[in-house]
């Protein structure tokens, strides 16, 4: 993506907050700095090689930083699902799923054990049945799996309606079933854990591949294919966008 379509443009606008003093330097245009932060996150190159068009690297970073920690990606993020829901209205099926990272430089990252020991990070993601990124959370990557559930789903909002969470095997666990169907009317069906349950047939939950298709989606991003981010908002402020670009994009928003 070269350019911001003007339509994406406008609604990023709104949630940017405008320099009112005349007091200092003048600021550096948002869109041009949007766009090299968009730049970073496709390429996944370093700051400090930032092509001179999108402005000095520093600056760009420091709006990145400081939009990131104002919650700006994040209200990018609902805005995008807004747009999606809009065109998607009927849909009671997700699936969840988390995804290990390396993570060298995160001040919030732990010890990955599936990578001896080294400092990675963990990502949870909940998607609909079209592969849509709905919601998102990062935690440290010696974190369970089964503690990034209520953080994620749980910013489902009520409904009336009984919506299915489909997962694998390590979110079969009795605290969970019981959050997910007095909390929020939910229904999660998880693949039997054979290390619990020895004499329970396994079965294959329907459609929990979706997930697995999108985390592959977003890996074209190669800023978020690997977490080289030193602060947790950061890392996060990164995921937030990716994901709203996709859901951007499902919505017809690039044509």
């Amino acid at each position: 993506m070269k350019h911001i379509p003007d339509l994406l443009w406008c609604e990023i606008e709104k949630l940017l907050s405008q320099k009112k003093s005349k007091v200092g330097r003048p600021e550096q245009d948002n869109k041009k700095a949007f766009e090299g932060i968009i730049f970073i996150l496709k390429t996944g190159v370093q700051w400090g090689y930032l092509p001179e068009k999108y402005g000095p690297p520093s600056t760009v970073h420091g709006k990145y930083m400081k939009w990131a920690r104002t919650g700006v990606f994040f209200k990018m993020m609902v805005k995008a699902r807004e747009y999606y829901r809009k065109r998607n209205k009927k849909n009671n099926w997700y699936a969840f799923d988390t995804l290990l990272k390396k993570a060298p430089f995160a001040s919030f990252g732990g010890k990955n054990p599936t990578d001896r020991s080294k400092r990675g990070v963990k990502e949870g993601l909940l998607v609909d049945r079209k592969g849509a990124p709905m919601y998102v959370t990062i935690a440290s990557a010696n974190t369970s799996d089964s503690k990034m559930y209520k953080p994620t789903v749980g910013q489902l909002k009520k409904s009336k309606r009984l919506r299915i969470i489909a997962a694998d095997a390590a979110f079969d666990v009795n605290d969970l079933y019981c959050w997910s169907r007095d909390k929020k009317n939910l229904a999660l069906i998880a693949v039997p854990n054979p290390r619990r349950k020895k004499n329970v047939h396994k079965f294959s939950v329907p459609h929990r591949w979706i997930i697995e298709r999108t985390f592959g989606i977003l890996a074209w991003f190669r800023g978020v294919k690997f977490c080289w981010a030193k602060t947790l908002e950061s890392a996060l402020g990164f995921f937030q966008i990716a994901c709203s670009l996709r859901l951007f994009k499902m919505s017809g928003i690039f044509g």
